[in-house]
């Protein structure tokens, strides 16, 4: 689960009176940018840049917020589709306060009001069907997304978001378009060739797949027909200008996919490691270990295997407690239903407690009482993966918690595997159980693999120094490397 900002950055508005407190509707906010400045981001003479993404500032995102609010030779602005969901938050990144901007409901959409009590009335659903036993909750979860969902995305119309997407681009001057995942990369195609503009693409693994989940197909579907996405990705490899992963496995996954190794570079993952102090970490004296796993609930992320190792754990006598930070969001329930029907049937709810969903804040005081951070990746039976690695482990890291891991991806390379990490096979629950038990029996390692994992984190995930780089990159590609402000 890759979170965003603390709520200390965060406006606080009257959620009973309007979205902003105003009395406004949602669907009003959503067409209008928030109209504030702040003189450190309002340089004229900076260079603009357009950041595209289906869903800004999700708090699985904060990844890519991080950036955004660190940038200080370049100004971004910021064009989301859809914003953040209701259940999750109200509140406008302060840091982007005049240049975020939300494409919501038009007003020959119907009642945008009504259509959107409804949507949170279908989230509520969903959530309660992911609870159901899975022999119920699969049919009744496939039958919601198949045909209600869709009749519920009027939004769905890409001739209508470019034309809004370019009178942005135009009015303020943007000289790169950067989108966030391959298929809002693929929709911005078009704009590219109008505008001439250079297109920078984060790839973050989901969008490397044959088959797309489906929130991706609707933003990429083209009348009645299913998108073929292996064929878009090829035409955004052929036509984008630069290509961004976040880990040297991602970056090769690209090239086999035929993207040309010049135009493909990593990026590395960014937090801001200076506001994240770690404490020592000592085994409490006759107490439970406290484990901890965040992340949404779908099959990449692998907490069936945790699960697993907890009820291996126990079997063998050890006193474990596993942290569940995360719930369905941003998923279509039908994992997260096996979830809750396995710690139902091993009748583990005296050995997990499910946190539910957390903004950042609330995430990461869970994740400083933790003894151990777990997070078992694994490539999904549809092919779909991490990509690079969860921003979890690097928090966790850098907060000085030892991690217990996946060899899946990337996350060999944002850890130190033997000294801030153990690692194992994916999809082998056994083998997890092993390592933790391995682990509870040392506990004088835990304050030497979290030192190691904080000395990694401040060697190569800063989010000051890896923002530079982009920057630079930026700059690079608009041929201007002599005429880029000087770094700070």
């Amino acid at each position: 689960m890759e979170e965003t900002a603390s709520r200390s950055h965060w406006e606080m508005p009257d959620r009973e009176a309007g979205g902003d407190g105003t009395g406004r509707s949602e669907a009003e906010l959503h067409r209008q940018p928030v109209v504030k400045d702040h003189s450190e981001r309002a340089d004229p003479t900076r260079c603009v840049v357009a950041h595209i993404n289906y869903l800004f500032f999700q708090s699985t995102q904060s990844f890519l917020y991080f950036y955004l609010s660190h940038f200080r030779r370049i100004r971004p602005i910021c064009l989301t589709r859809t914003p953040e969901s209701a259940l999750i938050s109200h509140d406008t990144p302060r840091d982007l306060a005049g240049d975020l901007y939300r494409y919501g409901d038009n007003a020959d959409d119907g009642n945008p009001v009504a259509r959107t009590r409804l949507w949170r009335m279908g989230l509520r659903l969903r959530l309660a069907l992911a609870h159901a036993p899975p022999w119920l909750a699969e049919p009744m979860l496939g039958v919601l997304h198949r045909v209600v969902v869709p009749r519920l995305r009027p939004e769905a119309n890409a001739e209508r978001f470019l034309a809004w997407a370019e009178r942005i681009v135009r009015d303020r001057g943007v000289q790169i378009l950067h989108a966030a995942f391959g298929p809002v990369g693929w929709a911005l195609l078009p704009l590219k060739r109008r505008s001439g503009l250079p297109l920078v693409v984060t790839f973050l693994g989901d969008d490397l797949v044959t088959k797309l989940d489906p929130w991706w197909e609707w933003w990429i579907r083209r009348g009645s027909e299913r998108p073929d996405w292996p064929r878009c990705l090829r035409e955004l490899l052929d036509e984008g200008d630069l290509f961004l992963a976040e880990g040297p496995f991602l970056r090769q996954r690209l090239i086999d996919l035929g993207c040309a190794p010049e135009k493909v570079r990593v990026q590395r993952i960014g937090i801001p490691v200076r506001t994240m102090t770690p404490r020592a970490r000592r085994a409490s004296q006759g107490g439970r270990t406290r484990l901890l796993f965040a992340g949404r609930l779908c099959e990449q992320k692998g907490l069936l295997d945790a699960l697993e190792a907890v009820r291996l754990l126990r079997e063998r006598g050890r006193d474990v407690e596993l942290g569940i930070v995360g719930d369905d969001t941003l998923t279509d329930g039908r994992y997260a239903s096996l979830v809750y029907d396995y710690i139902r049937t091993h009748r583990l709810g005296d050995r997990v407690v499910l946190h539910g969903f957390l903004n950042h804040a609330e995430y990461l005081r869970e994740l400083r009482q933790a003894d151990i951070f777990v997070h078992p990746s694994v490539v999904g039976q549809n092919g779909i993966s991490e990509g690079g690695a969860p921003t979890t482990i690097l928090e966790a890291q850098a907060l000085g918690i030892p991690v217990v891991a996946t060899t899946h991806c990337d996350i060999p390379y944002v850890t130190v595997a033997g000294e801030s990490a153990v690692l194992v096979p994916e999809g082998d629950a056994p083998a997890l159980a092993a390592a933790l038990g391995t682990l509870l029996d040392h506990p004088e390692r835990w304050d030497a693999m979290g030192a190691a994992g904080r000395r990694h984190v401040e060697r190569h995930h800063d989010i000051e120094r890896e923002v530079r780089l982009l920057e630079d990159r930026y700059f690079t590609l608009l041929g201007a490397e002599a005429a880029a402000p000087p770094r700070p």
